[in-house]
Protein backbone atom coordinates (compact mmCIF):
# COMPACT_ATOMS: atom_id res chain seq x y z
CA UNK A 1 0.00 0.00 0.00
CA UNK A 2 0.82 3.27 -0.74
CA UNK A 3 -0.59 5.97 1.87
CA UNK A 4 -0.20 9.50 2.22
CA UNK A 5 1.63 11.33 -0.50
CA UNK A 6 -0.60 11.41 -3.37
CA UNK A 7 0.25 15.14 -3.78
CA UNK A 8 3.78 14.42 -3.52
CA UNK A 9 3.97 12.08 -6.22
CA UNK A 10 1.94 14.05 -8.77
CA UNK A 11 4.80 16.96 -7.99
CA UNK A 12 7.31 14.56 -8.04
CA UNK A 13 6.59 13.40 -11.31
CA UNK A 14 6.41 17.08 -12.38
CA UNK A 15 9.72 17.58 -11.55
CA UNK A 16 11.02 14.35 -13.42
CA UNK A 17 9.18 15.51 -16.62
CA UNK A 18 10.53 19.04 -16.26
CA UNK A 19 14.18 18.41 -14.69
CA UNK A 20 16.84 15.65 -16.07
CA UNK A 21 17.80 15.65 -12.15
CA UNK A 22 15.37 15.68 -9.44
CA UNK A 23 17.04 13.74 -6.26
CA UNK A 24 14.69 13.52 -2.95
CA UNK A 25 16.67 14.11 0.27
CA UNK A 26 15.08 13.45 3.93
CA UNK A 27 16.56 11.89 7.24
CA UNK A 28 16.72 8.24 7.26
CA UNK A 29 13.61 6.02 7.18
CA UNK A 30 11.13 9.19 6.17
CA UNK A 31 10.07 7.47 3.06
CA UNK A 32 12.51 8.55 0.19
CA UNK A 33 12.93 5.27 -1.41
CA UNK A 34 9.00 4.00 -1.26
CA UNK A 35 8.06 7.58 -2.43
CA UNK A 36 10.89 7.46 -5.06
CA UNK A 37 9.40 4.20 -6.27
CA UNK A 38 5.88 4.84 -6.38
CA UNK A 39 6.91 8.13 -8.62
CA UNK A 40 8.54 5.87 -11.13
CA UNK A 41 5.82 3.68 -11.52
CA UNK A 42 3.70 6.28 -12.36
CA UNK A 43 5.78 7.55 -14.94
CA UNK A 44 6.91 4.26 -16.38
CA UNK A 45 5.04 4.44 -19.46
CA UNK A 46 6.53 7.38 -20.31
CA UNK A 47 10.05 6.27 -20.55
CA UNK A 48 10.23 3.56 -23.80
CA UNK A 49 14.03 3.15 -22.69
CA UNK A 50 12.93 1.63 -19.19
CA UNK A 51 12.79 2.57 -15.67
CA UNK A 52 15.63 1.31 -13.95
CA UNK A 53 16.17 0.78 -10.28
CA UNK A 54 19.83 0.75 -8.95
CA UNK A 55 20.70 0.24 -4.95
CA UNK A 56 23.85 1.63 -4.00
CA UNK A 57 23.11 0.50 -0.17
CA UNK A 58 25.05 -2.33 -0.19
CA UNK A 59 27.75 -0.88 -2.16
CA UNK A 60 30.78 0.09 0.52
CA UNK A 61 33.61 1.20 -1.55
CA UNK A 62 32.77 4.85 -3.95
CA UNK A 63 35.17 2.83 -6.24
CA UNK A 64 32.74 0.33 -6.66
CA UNK A 65 29.96 2.58 -7.73
CA UNK A 66 29.97 2.16 -11.57
CA UNK A 67 29.93 -1.56 -11.25
CA UNK A 68 27.28 -1.57 -8.88
CA UNK A 69 25.09 0.87 -11.35
CA UNK A 70 26.67 -1.03 -14.50
CA UNK A 71 24.36 -4.57 -12.75
CA UNK A 72 21.43 -2.39 -11.86
CA UNK A 73 21.31 -1.51 -15.69
CA UNK A 74 22.19 -4.75 -16.88
CA UNK A 75 24.92 -3.27 -19.28
CA UNK A 76 28.40 -5.05 -20.18
CA UNK A 77 31.07 -2.92 -20.06
CA UNK A 78 32.61 -1.51 -23.70
CA UNK A 79 36.34 -2.26 -24.60
CA UNK A 80 38.74 0.06 -24.65
CA UNK A 81 36.57 2.89 -22.21
CA UNK A 82 36.23 3.14 -18.81
CA UNK A 83 33.35 1.89 -17.36
CA UNK A 84 31.88 5.54 -16.14
CA UNK A 85 31.96 6.46 -19.95
CA UNK A 86 30.48 2.89 -21.27
CA UNK A 87 27.54 3.48 -18.88
CA UNK A 88 27.16 7.04 -20.26
CA UNK A 89 27.59 5.86 -23.67
CA UNK A 90 25.09 2.99 -23.41
CA UNK A 91 22.58 5.39 -21.37
CA UNK A 92 22.81 8.55 -23.27
CA UNK A 93 20.78 8.25 -25.92
CA UNK A 94 17.36 6.56 -24.21
CA UNK A 95 14.64 7.82 -23.32
CA UNK A 96 15.11 6.52 -19.50
CA UNK A 97 14.38 6.69 -16.20
CA UNK A 98 17.29 5.70 -13.53
CA UNK A 99 16.21 5.75 -9.99
CA UNK A 100 19.22 5.77 -8.22
CA UNK A 101 18.82 4.79 -4.44
CA UNK A 102 20.69 5.45 -1.56
CA UNK A 103 23.37 7.62 -2.67
CA UNK A 104 24.37 9.66 0.65
CA UNK A 105 27.60 7.38 1.71
CA UNK A 106 28.53 7.56 -2.24
CA UNK A 107 27.96 10.62 -2.70
CA UNK A 108 31.04 11.76 -4.93
CA UNK A 109 31.16 8.90 -6.92
CA UNK A 110 27.55 9.12 -7.30
CA UNK A 111 27.74 12.22 -8.83
CA UNK A 112 30.50 12.01 -10.83
CA UNK A 113 28.73 9.33 -12.52
CA UNK A 114 25.50 11.19 -12.56
CA UNK A 115 26.88 13.93 -14.80
CA UNK A 116 29.16 11.46 -17.02
CA UNK A 117 25.39 9.95 -17.80
CA UNK A 118 23.65 13.08 -18.10
CA UNK A 119 26.26 14.87 -20.18
CA UNK A 120 26.32 11.67 -22.48
CA UNK A 121 22.68 12.78 -23.73
CA UNK A 122 19.58 14.57 -23.60
CA UNK A 123 16.80 12.00 -22.69
CA UNK A 124 18.17 10.47 -20.05
CA UNK A 125 16.36 11.57 -16.85
CA UNK A 126 17.44 10.36 -13.01
CA UNK A 127 15.42 10.23 -9.68
CA UNK A 128 17.80 9.74 -6.97
CA UNK A 129 17.64 9.23 -3.06
CA UNK A 130 19.62 10.28 -0.51
CA UNK A 131 20.04 12.06 2.83
CA UNK A 132 21.51 15.10 1.11
CA UNK A 133 21.40 16.21 -2.39
CA UNK A 134 24.12 15.42 -5.13
CA UNK A 135 25.41 19.34 -6.20
CA UNK A 136 25.36 18.59 -9.96
CA UNK A 137 24.47 21.21 -11.85
CA UNK A 138 20.98 21.62 -13.06
CA UNK A 139 19.54 19.06 -9.95
CA UNK A 140 16.38 19.72 -8.34
CA UNK A 141 16.13 18.73 -4.62
CA UNK A 142 12.56 17.93 -2.98
CA UNK A 143 12.97 17.57 1.08
CA UNK A 144 10.96 14.45 1.82
CA UNK A 145 8.91 15.30 5.38
CA UNK A 146 7.55 13.38 7.51
CA UNK A 147 4.31 12.34 7.40
CA UNK A 148 1.53 14.17 8.80
CA UNK A 149 0.60 13.47 12.56
CA UNK A 150 -1.08 16.90 13.15
CA UNK A 151 -4.53 15.74 12.27
CA UNK A 152 -4.64 12.73 14.92
CA UNK A 153 -6.89 9.99 14.45
CA UNK A 154 -7.24 11.04 10.92
CA UNK A 155 -3.74 11.86 10.03
CA UNK A 156 -1.44 9.81 7.47
CA UNK A 157 1.29 8.67 9.95
CA UNK A 158 -1.75 6.72 12.06
CA UNK A 159 -2.96 5.47 8.59
CA UNK A 160 0.01 3.89 8.15
CA UNK A 161 0.26 2.47 11.49
CA UNK A 162 -2.87 0.79 11.19
CA UNK A 163 -2.18 -0.49 7.42
CA UNK A 164 0.80 -2.21 9.27
CA UNK A 165 -0.25 -3.04 12.39
CA UNK A 166 -3.26 -5.24 9.98
CA UNK A 167 -0.89 -6.69 7.98
CA UNK A 168 0.25 -8.66 11.95
CA UNK A 169 -3.16 -8.95 12.70
CA UNK A 170 -6.07 -8.30 10.31
CA UNK A 171 -8.19 -7.71 13.28
CA UNK A 172 -6.48 -4.79 14.56
CA UNK A 173 -8.35 -1.83 14.66
CA UNK A 174 -9.13 1.65 16.78
CA UNK A 175 -12.44 0.90 18.07
CA UNK A 176 -11.84 3.21 20.77
CA UNK A 177 -11.01 6.69 22.03
CA UNK A 178 -8.54 5.07 24.14
CA UNK A 179 -6.72 2.85 21.17
CA UNK A 180 -7.12 6.01 19.11
CA UNK A 181 -5.19 8.40 21.31
CA UNK A 182 -2.41 5.70 22.29
CA UNK A 183 -2.00 5.02 18.35
CA UNK A 184 -2.11 9.08 18.19
CA UNK A 185 0.45 9.03 20.74
CA UNK A 186 3.28 6.36 19.03
CA UNK A 187 2.80 8.20 16.11
CA UNK A 188 3.74 12.03 17.38
CA UNK A 189 6.81 10.26 19.17
CA UNK A 190 7.69 8.63 16.32
CA UNK A 191 7.49 11.85 14.36
CA UNK A 192 6.00 10.47 11.78
CA UNK A 193 8.98 8.73 10.79
CA UNK A 194 7.67 5.87 8.37
CA UNK A 195 10.11 3.30 8.93
CA UNK A 196 9.76 3.61 12.63
CA UNK A 197 5.70 3.19 11.57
Amino acid sequence: SFIGRDLDVAQIAELVREHRLVTLTGVGGVGKTRLALQVAAELVAEFPGGVWLVELAEVGDPAAVPAAVATGLSLTPQAGVSLTESIAQSMGDRRSLVLLDNSEHVLDAAAELVEAMLAAGSTLKVLSTSREGLRVEGEHVWSVPSLDVRRGVDSAAVELFVDRAQAVDNSFSISTAEDATAVAEICTRLDGIALAL
